[in-house]
C-alpha cells in the first residue's frame, strides 16, 4: 500500500513538472502562474504546496530533471562512440553533445538561462548510489588529472568544467558574445584538454605565482 501511495504521489509530481515545462516553454516562466500549472495538471491549486513551495522551487527541480536527463543522454552517447579512449576526449564528446541539444533547443536553453551545471552536481554526484554518476567518477579514476584527488577534489573541477560550459552555451547562443558557439567550441574544448589531460594537480599548494589578496 505504501508503495502504491508512493507512486501516485510522484505521479502527481511529474504531471505538475511536465505541465509546468509545456507552460514555460509556451509562456515563459515569469507569464506562468501556479494557478496555470495546476489547471494544466488537471489538479487542485492546493496540491501544487504539497510538492513545491513555490514556483521558484519548481523551476529549480525542473532545471535539475533538465539537466539529469540531458546529461544521460550525453553520456550514453558518449559511451556508443568507438575511439573514445582519453578522459578528456569523452569529456569533450559529452560537452559537444550538450551545446548540440541547445543549438536545437534554444527555447530550452532560455529557460535553463546559466542554470545547467550546479542542480546537477551539487544533488547527484556526491550520491555514491546513482548510476550515472557513479559510472562518471568510474571514468574519472582513469584521468591522470584526476589521479588522487578526492571525491570533493573532482567535484570543485567538475563544477567548474560545467559552469564554464552552461554560461558559455547561454552567452554564445542565446545572447552570441563574445562570439558565436562555432568561434566558442574549440576555446572550450582547449580548455578541457589542458584540465584533464596533464599530471595530478595540487590545489591545496595554491595556484603557482599567484598571491591570495589582502582586503
Amino acid at each position: 500500500m505504501g508503495r502504491l501511495i508512493d507512486a501516485k504521489k510522484e505521479s502527481k509530481r511529474q504531471s505538475l513538472l511536465s505541465s509546468a515545462y509545456e507552460l514555460f516553454l509556451e509562456h515563459g516562466a515569469s507569464k506562468t502562474s501556479v494557478g496555470d500549472i495546476t489547471e494544466r495538471a488537471g489538479v487542485a491549486k492546493g496540491t501544487f504546496y504539497l510538492y513545491f513551495h513555490d514556483k521558484e522551487s519548481l523551476l529549480e527541480a525542473l532545471c535539475f530533471q533538465i539537466s539529469y536527463d540531458l546529461m544521460l543522454r550525453a553520456h550514453t552517447a558518449m559511451h556508443g562512440q568507438a575511439g573514445l579512449t582519453e578522459f578528456w576526449q569523452k569529456a569533450v564528446f559529452i560537452v559537444d553533445y550538450i551545446i548540440g541539444y541547445f543549438c536545437r533547443e534554444k527555447v530550452v536553453l532560455q529557460l535553463l538561462k546559466r542554470n545547467f551545471s550546479w542542480p546537477l552536481i551539487e544533488r547527484e554526484f556526491t550520491r555514491q548510489d546513482d548510476p550515472l554518476f557513479s559510472a562518471i567518477w568510474q571514468d574519472a579514476q582513469s584521468c591522470p588529472a584526476l589521479t588522487g584527488q578526492s571525491r570533493d577534489e573532482v567535484l570543485r573541477i567538475m563544477f567548474a568544467l560545467f559552469e564554464m560550459c552552461g554560461s558559455t552555451c547561454y552567452s554564445s547562443i542565446i545572447l552570441g558574445r563574445p562570439a558565436g558557439i562555432e568561434q566558442m567550441k574549440p576555446v572550450l574544448f582547449h580548455i578541457i584538454r589542458r584540465c584533464l589531460d596533464g599530471p595530478p594537480a595540487d590545489f591545496g599548494a595554491g595556484y603557482p605565482g599567484a598571491e591570495t589578496p589582502s582586503f
